[in-house]
């Protein structure tokens, strides 16, 4: 894969310039797609934005570290504090610990200026999946998140990397190609289908339940040990099982609005 760039004789991580232009394009659709339908200025939904970033920077790195805490003993004889706290800071990040930050970020942005935490989440949701599917390239070329060991089509094979653990030379399952595919269909089926759901959750829900069946499917083909498991079940299809009732929540109570009206 491609772990690095070099631009002007200076090195880069390419996941970091991947994630900035899934960050990029989905401030696009935000700003100037998904908010043309609320009342909501443009300038709003930007700075909102930028909460949200902060919000899923911090959420992402503390369900890391939350999922390695068994594993820090161990990791600290072997490597001492010093190294131990670079690696932390360096890489590790969780997608879903990133959605609760954001979410978080979003509501703080409501409160202190006072606009409609419902529309916000309606307008910038949607965009997680096309932000999503673009990091997951990055994830693939960073050699994160990498699948089980795998023979057969679409096996993909790291030959160097220095920012991950991803086995060298060992063919693997394409769990970010997949994902990254899946996001993709379902940002599809949202801008096709957005406008009919304006006003409502439904739209939200309906990322809830397709993302979380996705994930927790996808989670029994990583092969990358470090994400905590529970009762056999990893932290992230814990998060997945929770989210699924969520979005089935949100269906139920805009059905129901909707009988009453």
């Amino acid at each position: 894969m491609l772990p690095s760039i070099f631009i002007f004789g200076r090195e880069f991580p390419t996941y970091g310039i991947i994630a900035f232009a899934g960050i990029a394009v989905a401030i696009l659709f935000g700003v100037f797609y998904f908010s043309k339908y609320y009342d909501i200025k443009k300038e709003d939904i930007f700075y909102c934005i930028l909460f949200a970033l902060i919000g899923i920077g911090i959420g992402a790195k503390l369900l890391y570290i939350i999922t390695i805490i068994p594993d820090l003993p161990t990791v600290i004889s072997n490597l001492g504090w010093k190294e131990t706290l670079i690696r932390i800071t360096q890489g590790g990040f969780v997608f879903y610990g990133g959605i609760i930050g954001g979410v978080i970020g979003i509501y703080v942005y409501a409160k202190l200026f006072k606009l409609s935490f419902k529309k916000l989440i309606m307008i910038l949701v949607p965009t997680v999946p096309i932000f999503h599917a673009i990091g997951r390239i990055g994830c693939l070329c960073a050699g994160c998140c990498y699948g089980m060991e795998y023979h057969g089509f679409g096996q993909v094979i790291f030959n160097n990397n220095k920012y991950s653990n991803v086995p060298i030379g060992v063919p693997l399952f394409p769990t970010q190609i997949v994902e990254s595919i899946c996001n993709l269909i379902i940002f599809i089926i949202i801008l096709l289908t957005y406008k009919k759901y304006v006003g409502t959750y439904k739209t939200v829900a309906f990322y809830a339940v397709s993302y979380s069946v996705v994930r927790f499917i996808l989670e029994f083909y990583r092969g990358d040990a470090v994400r905590g498991i529970f009762l056999g079940l990893s932290t992230s299809q814990w998060i997945s099982i929770i989210l699924f009732a969520i979005g089935i929540g949100l269906f139920i109570y805009e059905n129901k609005k909707r009988k009453e009206r």
